[in-house]
């Protein structure tokens, strides 16, 4: 009896060390899956992803009682683990395979209506110049686009700053330079797509997202065409501004708003709009331009030193409304993302980052009372917190500003029209339809 008892638990000591082992080996595996997506040390987790697949195939194959020793659910276990080992030790090769992309990326989706597009500045653009933009990036390879994009956005949150360059510049690469959306020089020709309406008279410039790396019109129309679309058939022109991001710096991007204003209101006459009625809408990124013109930019001159101006910089920039959508109104919620538009040597510097974040923050150097504002984020946004435009909206709220509020309530980011769409209409009618 003795000896059987010492059996026993000799045997359940031996199935709890293969237990725990099995549970190890895909602890292992996870972890390697996870990580060979999200860092750029992929080799090192592409290993122990497999690592963890062979420990899976010891701890199934050569543990536990002999083959003829093993009952009917036994012996299932043990084909299962051979099984899966196989499928783990496959998805490893075809995941090396996947994110090294011998192949490289594809040229993107075009931009919607590219073909109707109406260059926004003459022949000499401020801010432009034949240098590679590839010698002052740091690109990790060539991985592909949807992978970029997953490093990029777990690389731009939080609240602590982390050196998130790779990603936001390998992000650029494989979607903007890849993708030809953007020169591999500083040699980029912002443009703005126009959707006209007969017979209306007001206007709504869209400013797509993005995190300064990309626009989210590149290859989607969410942020482009559908809203165009949606705000003709509500009786507004539209036109949709392709800018210069990353690795173009502050303020170039917001020269590129501040041109499209004035470029609308030049040609106002020729698309039969009141110079009094235009209205900005930004999404993301696209939101952050928005609040920096209103509050920063708006009456005063950001062109470079040298730069000869010319009919269309003397137009006025002011607007009669703005709203922004999911956007960022400051950089204390993902400090990294600071390195999308800044320059990155201020950005890494302790003393240059705690300035820029405080000259950055809207709320602490709102200065836009007069002008009625929509400001749309969504409750459940885990890439940019809800408490950026809350800090923006009780700033607003505070000076005295018309500031209409609009929660996408259990939204997280980049949400559709349904959440915000009827709202941003009435508010718009609001906004433009008393203007005489």
């Amino acid at each position: 009896m003795k000896d059987r008892l010492n059996t026993l638990g000799k045997d359940r000591l031996n199935a709890i060390k293969r237990e725990a082992g099995i549970v190890a080996a895909l602890a292992l595996i996870a972890f390697g899956m996870y990580n060979a997506i999200y860092s750029f040390n992929t080799k090192l987790y592409l290993a122990i992803m497999a690592l963890g697949g062979l420990l899976l195939f010891v701890m199934t194959f050569f543990t536990g009682p002999d083959w003829e020793d093993r009952n009917h659910v036994s012996k299932l276990f043990r084909l299962a683990g051979i099984i899966l080992t196989c499928a783990v030790l496959s998805v490893t090769i075809g995941m090396a395979l996947f994110l090294a992309n011998p192949l490289g990326n594809d040229e993107g989706v075009a931009i919607a209506d590219y073909g109707n597009r109406e260059y926004i500045w003459g022949s000499v653009i401020p801010g432009n110049g034949v240098v590679s933009k590839i010698d002052n990036m740091e690109i990790a390879g060539e991985p592909p686009v949807y992978v970029s994009r997953l490093r990029f956005e777990k690389a731009i949150t939080g609240d602590v700053f982390k050196n998130s360059q790779k990603a936001i510049d390998t992000y650029t690469y494989t979607h903007g330079i890849q993708g030809e959306y953007d020169s591999s020089l500083y040699n980029d020709e912002p443009f703005i797509i126009p959707y006209p309406v007969e017979g209306s008279d007001k206007a709504v410039i869209i400013i797509p997202g993005g995190g300064y790396a990309i626009r989210s019109n590149e290859g989607a129309d969410d942020e482009g065409k559908d809203i165009a679309l949606a705000l003709n058939e509500a009786g507004y022109n539209a036109f949709v501004v392709w800018y210069r991001a990353n690795p173009y710096p502050y303020p170039v991007a917001e020269m590129d708003v501040q041109r499209a204003i004035r470029w609308v209101k030049a040609y106002a006459k020729s698309y039969g709009i009141s110079g009094k009625k235009v209205s900005l809408l930004g999404y993301g990124a696209g939101g952050n331009l928005v609040a920096e013109h209103l509050n920063q930019i708006r009456g005063t001159t950001i062109t470079p030193e040298g730069y000869a101006s010319d009919s269309i910089d003397g137009r006025k920039d002011g607007v009669a409304c703005a709203a922004m959508i999911y956007s960022f109104m400051n950089y204390r919620y993902n400090v990294p993302l600071l390195l999308a538009h800044y320059d990155s040597e201020t950005v890494k510097s302790e003393i240059g980052r705690t300035e820029l974040l405080e000259t950055t923050d809207m709320a602490k150097n709102f200065n836009s009372a007069k002008i009625k504002q929509f400001v749309s984020y969504g409750s459940k946004d885990a890439l940019i917190s809800p408490q950026s435009s809350k800090d923006y909206i009780a700033a607003a709220q505070e000076a005295g500003c018309d500031i209409t509020v609009h929660i996408a309530k259990g939204a997280g980011h980049y949400y559709g029209q349904e959440y915000y769409l009827e709202d941003y209409l009435a508010w718009l009618d609001y906004c433009l339809g008393s203007i005489e």
